[in-house]
Parts: C-alpha cells; sequence; structure tokens
C-alpha cells in the first residue's frame, strides 16, 4: 500500500486537495486530521472505508506524538490488505508535511507501506499576498496554537521546498464570492499570475490539474532541497516573461556593504533564497532566506566540498535585472579590503553581520 500526504496552509485548501486526489485514486481511503484548541486532534475517515469521526487529547502539541499515538496506529488500522491500495492522509492545517514524515516514513517502512508523493494544495491566487503577510500563522487565523511564531510566507518558504507536487484549487473566497468568469478563477487572469509564482518557488515540483500525474517522493530528494542555503534551479520561462532573479558574486562580500544593501536586494522580493561567503566569516557558509517581510540569515559550518561563492535567487522581484546585479556586484571586496579584514574579524558565532530580521 502506498500514502499520498497532502498538507495545506488551511482547511479549504485541504479538503479541496483531498477531492482532486480522489478523482485520481476513487478507490483510496481517506485519513484526514485538524487540530484544534486543548490540544485535540480529530480524525476524519472517509472514502473507501467506513465513516469515522472521532478524537485524541494530546498531552501538549507535539509531532511527533502525534504521529506515534495517533496517525501512525490510524493508518495501520485502517490499511487495506492489498498492494496496490492507496490511503489519502490529509494533514492539518499548517503542519509541515517534513516533520511529519520524519517521525512517520521510518514506522510506514517497518509496515511495507511507501510513501507515493507529498502533496501540497494551495489557493495561487492568495500565494503572493500570503507571503507578505507580517502576522503570525495563529493572529491570521490559520492556526490553533498561539505560541506558533511562524508567518504564512515562512510556512510556504520550507513547504514548497518539501512537496513534490502541487495542486492548485479555488480557495474559499472564490468558490463563494467570486462570479464564474471572474479572474480568481481556476483559469482566470489572476489564478495563472499565481500559479506562475509557485512554480518559480517550486521548480522541482510536478503541477497536478486537470488529471496531469502527481510527482513521486524521494526523501534525498526532499533532504537536498530544503537544505539551508539550497538555491533551486530556475525553471523556463514563463508565458508572462518573469523570471527570478540570479546572483552570484566569485569573491567574499563586505559585510557592512551587503548589509546596507541588503533592503534594496530584498526589496519587493516576494521569497529569497541563497548563501553567502562573507568576508568577515571567510571559512563560515551563511545561509540566507526571505518571505515578505522577514529576512533571516544562518551560519550552517564549513564550506566543506562546495566552492565558496554567494549565491541568490530573488523571486516575484520588481527590480531590474542589470540593476540589482550592480548593487550586489558592488557588495564584493575589493583586495585591499579583504586583507584589512582578515585581521579584524569577529570570532564564528559571534558575528553581528550574519543576522537577519524584518
Amino acid at each position: 500500500m502506498k500514502v499520498i500526504v497532502l498538507s495545506s496552509l488551511d482547511t479549504s485548501c485541504r479538503d479541496a486537495g483531498l477531492k482532486h486526489l480522489l478523482g485520481h485514486h476513487p478507490q483510496a481511503v481517506v485519513l484526514s486530521y485538524d487540530f484544534v484548541e486543548g490540544n485535540r486532534l480529530v480524525r476524519t475517515v472517509s472514502g473507501n472505508a467506513s465513516a469515522e469521526y472521532g478524537e485524541a487529547v494530546l498531552e501538549h502539541p507535539c509531532i511527533g506524538c502525534a504521529v506515534k499515538y495517533e496517525i501512525f496506529p490510524a493508518i495501520q488500522r485502517l490499511a487495506p490488505r492489498h498492494a496496490d491500495a492507496t490511503m489519502l492522509l490529509g494533514l492539518p492545517a499548517t503542519w509541515h508535511s517534513g516533520s511529519v514524515l520524519e517521525t512517520l516514513a521510518e514506522k510506514l517502512e517497518l509496515a511495507g507501506i511507501s510513501v507515493g508523493s507529498n502533496v501540497l494544495s494551495l489557493d495561487p491566487v492568495e500565494l503572493e499576498d500570503q507571503m507578505w503577510d507580517r502576522h503570525t500563522l495563529w493572529e491570521s487565523g490559520f492556526s490553533s496554537m498561539q505560541q506558533d511564531q511562524r508567518t504564512p510566507g515562512e510556512y510556504f518558504f520550507t513547504e514548497l521546498m518539501q512537496a513534490d507536487t502541487l495542486i492548485p484549487v479555488e480557495g474559499m473566497q472564490t468558490q463563494l464570492l467570486e462570479a464564474p468568469d471572474s479572474p480568481r478563477r481556476d483559469g482566470g487572469k489572476d489564478f495563472i499570475a499565481g500559479l506562475e509564482l509557485a512554480q518559480h518557488l517550486a521548480p522541482h515540483a510536478a503541477l497536478c490539474r486537470h488529471g496531469s500525474e502527481l510527482g513521486s517522493f524521494s526523501y534525498e530528494a526532499v533532504q537536498w532541497r530544503t537544505r539551508a542555503g539550497h538555491v533551486p534551479m530556475a525553471r523556463h520561462l514563463a508565458p508572462s516573461g518573469r523570471a527570478p532573479l540570479h546572483l552570484h558574486a566569485e569573491r567574499p562580500l563586505h559585510p557592512q556593504r551587503f548589509r546596507e544593501a541588503l533592503s534594496e536586494l530584498a526589496a519587493s522580493c516576494t521569497c529569497l533564497r541563497g548563501r553567502l561567503w562573507v568576508a568577515s566569516a571567510l571559512s563560515e557558509r551563511v545561509a540566507i532566506g526571505g518571505a515578505g517581510p522577514r529576512i533571516w540569515m544562518e551560519n550552517t559550518g564549513s564550506w566543506s566540498t562546495e566552492i565558496a561563492a554567494s549565491e541568490l535567487m530573488l523571486y516575484g522581484s520588481e527590480h531590474e535585472a542589470g540593476q540589482i546585479a550592480k548593487i550586489f556586484e558592488n557588495c564584493q571586496v575589493t583586495e585591499d579590503e579583504l586583507q584589512d579584514l582578515l585581521t579584524t574579524a569577529p570570532a564564528p558565532g559571534n558575528n553581528p553581520d550574519l543576522q537577519g530580521g524584518e
């Protein structure tokens, strides 16, 4: 048997994604979860299984405990006994599929169950606004956990790299309020523009719509894509002619000039990913990421087998490519500056130039 795991920012997209997957696998067992106040994990079973509704109360909101004590036992109990069967697992809104699979994948393998695909269901019309949302997931109403400090953009930053398949769906607002010929409807101008952004942000992912096939789950590929500082390969030029801006610098970056230029580089960028070679920490590989208004940096240790260089991908930028490339080029050090910095560099792990923020 195989399990197809589906994640989403909200329950409306999750349910629409499960409905789409049932079109591919009409005989599948559907197991979906919602996490609500009081640490309650609510279970709903449908599809090719007896309808079921129940809940488990967790001692604390821990994904590992949820998998160990509720999700995996439910999969074992509901799993059909023939090898070519399929189960659709809909995760609670805002849960990262990677966090679930980190605990679940090994248990499934020991039980003879494989992970077929890791799917993200999203409303492309809302994607850009959600990437720019400054509120936390709880403040925006997506999560029941007040202590969850992630923004919707940070959720998508990770989940778009986790997923091997994207299912674009019409959001609840569009379904209830928009006219059939609205640009927000599937196939409309706004829908297609959002879909283009999603494909830029997840160039590896299969796009599953109108009967097209799902992608295939690979644990090794996920590990590579989600590594801090990973720079995805840009997909082919979109119909609109827009493409992510790719910046590369072979010389180290001057820490102060880069810090001053960062706000201009990131301005209007929906998302940024990359790695930096900073002159004040020459032996250290620094990962940089950004989702809407939030930017962060992480010292990932030595360069190991990688060639030290700085590389950035800017998504959704409204800058002219030549202008932004010149700004980045000017961040590189001169030979004299490099010699000066080598004698005054702060100790690794105590470098104020490698801190992010909003």
